[in-house]
């Protein structure tokens, strides 16, 4: 039997597979704010738009910002079922850790710090 066959994946376990998935729709999400927030954030001044007098957003869009809230909000939510899940079937073995939860958790709470305290 070849490496990463289809009976090499059968026989993992569900909750092996529910982590799995939770983890990429963790990153979806993540990456969905991570595009919401390059439209949402305030435009930067630069030479050009002080030469050609263009005027620059210097503040949030208050849907966009909203929704990147909400979206951060719940890439944390499923980080943090996916880290708490890999903590309670795991902690006997303490052998299988997912560093992908703890920096999905770590840039979720970044994001909402850098939109509540300052940009």
């Amino acid at each position: 039997m070849k490496r990463g066959s289809l009976t090499d994946l059968k026989r993992v376990p569900f909750w092996s597979r529910v982590l799995g998935w939770l983890s990429i729709f963790g990153w979806l999400i993540f990456v969905i704010a991570a595009t919401v927030f390059n439209y949402a954030k305030p435009e930067r001044n630069t030479i050009l738009t002080e030469i050609f007098g263009i005027s620059v957003r210097d503040y949030w869009h208050l849907t966009l910002g909203d929704l990147f809230v909400i979206l951060l909000i719940i890439g944390l939510f499923v980080s943090l079922v996916s880290f708490v899940l890999n903590y309670v079937l795991f902690r006997q073995h303490k052998q299988h850790l997912w560093i992908n939860i703890m920096i999905l958790i770590m840039s979720c709470l970044g994001g909402l710090s850098l939109y509540f305290f300052g940009f």
